[in-house]
C-alpha cells in the first residue's frame, strides 16, 4: 500500500469519527412513527372486523359504510393520522367501496345501483366551503394590514381602565372577531394585544391569569355566533342542506348570538370574581394603534361583506356567493397575494368536506337509519345525551371531528322523530355544533386554549375551573332553552 493511499484511509477514518455519525443519524426523523403506525393498523383491523361482522346480517353497502365510520371515529379520536388526512381517506374509501367506479366484484351496493363518484366528491364543491374560504380571506387580509390589532386596541380604550371593564372589553372584542375570523388567529392576536397590560401587574396578581384566560374562553364562545365562526358550524349547515333544511347567515345568528351573549356575560362574571386583583387601584390602559389607508380599504370590504351576509333574505344572493366578493376584490388588488393564498387553512376545508362526505355516505348506504334505530328515540334524555357526548368527545379530541361523527346521527334521529318539521331538525344539528364549540375544559380541548396555556401563566386547573363551568352551563342552556328557541324561530319565520 502506498503512502498516499494509507494517508487517505487514515484521513477518511478521522473524518468519520469526527462527524459523530451515530449522533447525526439521531436527528434524522423517522419516516413512520411506530406508535402512530400501530394505532393506524389497529384501527384498520377493528374497522375491517366490524364490516365482516355486519356482512352477516346487513347489505354490503351498510357493512362497508359501518367499517368506514368506525375507522374514521378511531382515527379522529387517536389522531393516528392528521385530521384532514382521515377526512380524505373517508372520501377515498367511499368512492372505492360504495361508488365502485372500476366495477370490481364484491364492491358497491348489493342492488347493483351505485352512487356515482361525482356524488361522493360533491362535498368538495359544497357552498359552505366557499363560505369558509371567504371568511379565511377576510381574516388573512385583516391580519396582514394590522386591522385586527388596531380596531381591537381602539375599541378596548372605550371600556376605560378598570380591570372588570377591561376584561369585559377583551371578551366582547375577542368574541366578535371570532365570529368572522379563525378563533385561533383571534386568540393569538388578542394575547399579543394584552401582553403590554400585564407589565403593570405584579407576578402574583390573579388578574394576570384572568386577562389571559378570558381570551380563549371568549374566542371559543364567539365562534358559535356565525356559520363561519367555527368548522363544526359549517359541518352542521352542510348536513342540514343535504336534508333539505337550508340555514342562512342571519338565521344562524338569530339562534346562536343570544346563547353567545349569555355565556359571555356569565363567564365574564365568573372570571372577574375568581381572578380579581387585590389592588383596588389597579388600572389597565391599552395603547392606541393607527389604521393605514390599506387598512381602511380592508375595513370597508369587510363591512360590505358582513352587511350582504346579514341581508341575503332581501337581495337574494346566497351567503356562499357573497363570500366570493372579498375573495375577488382582495386577490385582484393584491391585498392577498400568492403566498397569502397558499397559506390559507386548506386542511380545515378538507376536514369539513370529509365530514360532509361521511354523513352523505351514511345516508346513501342507509347506515344512519340502522344506527338511529338502535337509539331509544322515545327517551326524553336522548337529545341531552347527544349534547353531553359531543362536549365530552370535543374536550379530548378535535371538535370538528366530534361534530362529523355526532351531527349526522342527531339529524337522522330528528328526521325519524319529527319527519319534515324543519325547525326541529335544524335545532338538533345546530345544537350539536354549538355544543362542540363549548368544550374547553382542558388546555388540549381547543387551539385557543393551547395558545393561552403556552404563555405559562395559566394552569390546567384554571381551564378545568372556568372551561368546565362554561361547558356544563352550555349543556344546560342548550338542553333546557331549546324548545323556547324553536318556538321563537317558528313565529319569526
Amino acid at each position: 500500500m502506498t503512502r498516499r493511499k494509507l494517508f487517505e484511509r487514515i484521513h477518511l477514518r478521522f473524518e468519520i469519527e469526527r462527524a459523530h455519525f451515530r449522533e447525526a443519524l439521531a436527528y434524522v426523523p423517522r419516516p413512520l412513527l411506530s406508535r402512530h403506525l400501530l394505532l393506524f393498523l389497529g384501527s384498520l383491523i377493528m374497522a375491517s372486523m366490524v364490516s365482516v361482522l355486519m356482512l352477516e346480517s346487513q347489505p354490503q353497502e351498510i357493512a362497508f359504510m359501518g367499517g368506514v365510520f368506525v375507522l374514521a371515529a378511531l382515527l379522529w379520536v387517536t389522531e393516528a393520522l392528521p385530521l384532514f388526512a382521515t377526512a380524505l381517506l373517508v372520501i377515498g374509501l367511499e368512492i372505492i367501496l360504495l361508488s365502485n367506479p372500476g366495477g370490481w366484484p364484491g364492491f358497491g351496493f348489493a342492488s347493483g345501483i351505485n352512487p356515482t363518484y361525482n356524488d361522493i366528491l360533491s362535498p368538495f364543491a359544497d357552498p359552505i366551503l366557499v363560505l369558509f374560504l371567504g371568511g379565511f380571506i377576510l381574516a388573512r387580509a385583516a391580519v396582514k394590514e394590522g386591522v385586527d390589532k388596531a380596531l381591537a386596541s381602539s375599541i378596548l380604550r372605550v371600556f376605560g381602565g378598570k380591570p372588570a371593564m377591561v376584561l369585559l372589553g377583551l371578551m366582547l372584542i375577542t368574541a366578535v372577531f371570532s365570529m368572522f375570523m379563525s378563533n385561533t388567529a383571534t386568540t393569538a392576536m388578542m394575547i399579543t394585544l394584552v401582553s403590554p397590560l400585564l407589565v403593570n401587574l405584579p407576578n402574583g396578581d390573579p388578574l394576570r391569569k384572568g386577562l389571559i384566560l378570558c381570551i380563549p374562553c371568549a374566542a371559543n364562545i364567539g365562534g358559535m355566533g356565525t356559520p363561519i365562526g367555527s368548522p363544526p358550524n359549517a359541518v352542521a349547515i352542510g348536513f342540514l342542506r343535504n336534508e333539505g333544511v337550508p340555514i342562512d347567515f342571519l338565521t344562524w345568528m338569530v339562534i346562536a348570538v343570544p346563547l353567545v351573549l349569555l355565556l359571555l356575560l356569565i363567564s365574564w362574571w365568573a372570571i372577574s370574581r375568581i381572578y380579581r386583583s387585590p389592588n383596588p387601584e389597579a388600572r389597565l390602559i391599552s395603547q392606541k394603534q393607527v389604521i393605514k389607508p390599506r387598512g381602511w380599504f380592508v375595513i370597508s370590504i369587510f363591512s360590505i361583506t358582513i352587511l350582504l351576509w346579514l341581508t341575503d333574505q332581501w337581495h337574494g344572493l346566497p351567503s356562499a356567493v357573497t363570500a366570493l366578493f372579498p375573495v375577488l376584490v382582495f386577490t385582484a388588488t393584491s391585498i392577498i397575494d400568492r403566498k397569502d393564498y397558499n397559506n390559507l387553512e386548506w386542511h380545515i376545508l378538507a376536514l369539513i368536506a370529509g365530514g360532509i362526505a361521511l354523513g352523505l355516505g351514511m345516508k346513501l348506504s342507509g347506515l344512519d337509519t340502522l344506527l338511529v334505530a338502535l337509539i331509544p328515540s322515545s327517551s326524553s334524555f336522548v337529545f341531552s345525551m347527544l349534547i353531553v357526548a359531543t362536549v365530552v368527545l370535543s374536550i379530548f379530541m378535535s371538535n370538528t371531528a366530534a361534530a362529523n361523527l355526532i351531527i349526522p346521527l342527531g339529524i337522522s334521529l330528528a328526521t325519524m322523530s319529527y319527519g319534515s318539521d324543519e325547525p326541529q331538525v335544524a335545532y338538533y344539528g345546530l345544537s350539536i355544533a354549538l355544543a362542540s364549540s363549548a368544550a374547553m375544559a382542558l388546555p388540549i380541548s381547543t387551539p385557543p386554549n393551547a395558545i393561552a396555556y403556552a404563555k405559562g401563566m395559566v394552569e390546567t386547573k384554571d381551564f378545568v375551573k372556568i372551561g368546565g363551568f362554561v361547558s356544563l352551563l352550555a349543556i344546560i342552556l342548550i338542553s333546557l332553552l331549546g324548545p323556547q328557541v324553536i318556538a321563537f324561530w317558528q313565529e319569526v319565520m
